[in-house]
């Protein structure tokens, strides 16, 4: 019996699907023995063990490790944090622009405060943001 090309990749697509090499036999009215055969001959157990052995590697390698997943974690809940006092200093300067440059100066250090956490809420102090550094300190880790 002679089978064409398209017939044999049937077969062992369906091989390679889970179904059992006796069962296609059956089902597709091929002599066992023929299919068996084929199948040794050709390796086709080696090659669908190598396959999905290569798609569980790709698999893994798509998968993110724990410490990014942690430096994911830091990242987003540092801008979370900035967005809440980039909204509190935009609130606030309001107020302390209108106050009497007397008062201002009575509460210098709470305009100084004010100051340090708008610069580094924006990305304008000089040590840069908290979420940068938390980032950097992670990557260390992980290395």
């Amino acid at each position: 019996m002679r089978l064409s090309k398209d017939t044999w990749d049937q077969i062992k697509a369906a091989y390679a699907a889970g179904i059992g090499l006796r069962e296609i036999a059956r089902k597709m009215n091929v002599p066992e023995g023929t299919v068996l055969a084929r199948a040794k001959r050709e390796g086709w157990t080696q090659q669908i063990q190598t396959a999905k052995a290569l798609v569980k590697r790709q698999e893994a390698s798509l998968a993110i490790t724990p410490v990014q997943a942690v430096a994911m974690s830091m990242q987003q809940r540092g801008e979370r944090h900035l967005g809440r006092m980039a909204n509190i200093v935009e609130k606030t300067i309001p107020h302390v622009e209108a106050m009497e440059p007397g008062a201002i100066l009575d509460r210098v250090d709470d305009v100084e405060k004010l100051d340090k956490v708008a610069r580094r809420t924006f990305g304008i102090s000089e040590t840069g943001l908290p979420a940068d550094q938390v980032m950097i300190n992670i990557a260390i880790l992980g290395q």
